[in-house]
């Protein structure tokens, strides 16, 4: 009996997969490729390419984005490409799998789930709720995953962020410009913190590709969303802006940045003796109260009886 659903769910699970890979192929470019190839008359424009939905048609498609508020250029797009650039997803059509990929889980999940739970005795309306549970977990696990992503690669650039200003007020002491500092400073971190080494290697990137040098930064800032990279940038570009020493302004900003950290460690640190408490009273003074009481009471039982 315990082998159905097994099978079941495989089965399941295995049908949906072949759908995807069909229509994951069916779409390669190296096909769309070799089809203009051989049929170059049906070329179809780069905008004609990226209406086609599969089997879908159009007028479906666009109205069903813009019932959910999914088209090309809305707001709740345009927030979620923000969200994927500062887990350091890049992809175009990464929007695109995020949100098949909420779809999909929610309606997967309950599927391969399910089939372990029939024939065990468990009354309907649990089933049920079973159901719906594992369709919300299904939806909103590729959120709860992009958020651990976002919040990881922001501590790895706090962590990397006051030895990189430190490297950067050496090569600018030694005379290098600030463009030439940061590629230095980009080089030198790709091994000790690659993510930041990344951002500053983009930023100096789009510095040679002609962007002014307030535009990268401020690009830089919005990629991370890190406060102390904003505050950094912000105080370079006031610094090119008024002519003031660039040396003498990040060295005030390191000083500043270890500042804050130091005084965040004391907040958490001044934090630890209330957190102390609960697990205090339910595990350590029960255990100590047994120990210290315990032979006490056996002392006092056995001389009453």
């Amino acid at each position: 009996m315990t082998m159905q659903p097994l099978v079941f769910g495989f089965l399941v699970g295995g049908a949906i997969l072949s759908v995807g890979l069909f229509f994951f192929f069916s779409r390669s470019r190296v096909r769309e490729r070799l089809n203009l190839e051989e049929k170059p008359d049906l070329a179809l424009s780069s905008s004609q390419e990226e209406k086609i939905w599969g089997f879908l048609p159009q007028p479906m498609v666009e109205k069903m984005e813009d019932k959910l508020g999914l088209s090309k250029g809305s707001a709740k797009v345009s927030e979620l490409k923000k969200t994927l650039v500062q887990a350091g997803i890049y992809r175009e059509r990464a929007p695109s799998y995020y949100f098949g990929l909420k779809f999909g889980l929610s309606i997967a999940m309950p599927v391969l789930v399910m089939p372990w739970l029939f024939g065990r005795g468990i009354p309907t309306i649990l089933l049920m709720v079973g159901f719906f549970l594992m369709s919300i977990l299904g939806y909103f696990l590729p959120t709860l995953i992009l958020n651990h992503l976002v919040e990881s690669r922001k501590r790895k650039i706090r962590e990397g962020l006051p030895d990189a200003l430190d490297l950067l007020v050496v090569c600018v002491e030694a005379g290098q410009s600030l463009n030439a500092a940061v590629k230095r400073v980009s080089e030198e971190m790709k091994f000790g913190n690659p993510v930041l080494a990344w951002e500053l290697g983009m930023v100096n990137l789009e510095i040679n590709a002609g962007l002014e040098r307030e535009v990268a930064l401020r690009n830089l800032a919005e990629r991370t969303g890190v406060e102390e990279v904003a505050s950094l940038c912000s105080m370079l570009i006031q610094a090119d802006r008024f002519g003031t020493s660039l040396a003498q302004s990040l060295k005030v900003q390191s000083e500043t940045l270890r500042t804050t950290r130091r005084q965040k460690l004391e907040e958490l640190a001044a934090k630890t003796p209330v957190k102390l408490v609960f697990p205090l009273l339910l595990f350590i003074f029960p255990a100590l109260m047994v120990v210290i009481i315990g032979p006490a009471t056996i002392r006092i039982m056995e001389n009453l009886k």
